[in-house]
């Protein structure tokens, strides 16, 4: 199984915009998302969609894995949204990042060196990413932890950013 973190959009009633949320699922595949996709969403059913979607296997200097024994190291995983202004933008800027931290404030102590240059930058969100996750609701009969392993490697998390729409399921069972 993996982690993905996975930005949808769509329709929502009463809204002027196109919504956006982040959704954490543990699958085997993005494809395999879509179910659990479909049932979180909460705006027009035809018009939800990925927007961009990353596989959590490496955060911060750490090598990311799940694992069915508890994870033993001090550090844990930080999903953290941060928010902040740029005077010439008609809009809040965002930066969805994940950060290995021994602790909530040093998480988004962190988090927040990383936007210097934006006014009034602040935290919108910050979730210990076992929660935002919900391993345990996966499998019913399996329960997942975050496993951390410091590499000699740091590399940045590849995102896939294109329009996805998330087909009804009969077209997904016929694909």
């Amino acid at each position: 199984m993996k982690l993905f973190a996975i930005y949808i959009g769509g329709e929502v009633a009463r809204a002027n915009i196109e919504v956006h949320d982040m959704r954490f699922v543990v699958a085997s595949s993005i494809d395999q998302t879509h179910n659990e996709l479909r049932r979180q969403w909460w705006g027009r059913p035809g018009s939800l969609h990925i927007d961009c979607w990353a596989e959590i296997d490496h955060a911060d200097g750490y090598d990311v894995s799940l694992r069915s024994e508890p994870y033993e190291g001090a550090e844990r995983l930080y999903y953290v949204n941060l928010g902040g202004y740029d005077p010439a933008d008609f809009s809040e800027k965002h930066r969805n990042m994940f950060v290995v931290a021994k602790g909530v404030a040093q998480a988004k102590c962190r988090a927040l060196r990383t936007v210097k240059d934006w006014d009034a930058a602040h935290r919108d969100d910050l979730y210990e990413a076992e929660q935002a996750f919900a391993l345990d609701g996966v499998g019913s009969d399996q329960r997942f932890y975050i496993h951390l392993i410091r590499s000699e490697q740091t590399h940045p998390l590849h995102f896939t950013c294109e329009y996805l729409p998330i087909r009804n399921r009969k077209a997904d069972l016929s694909a």
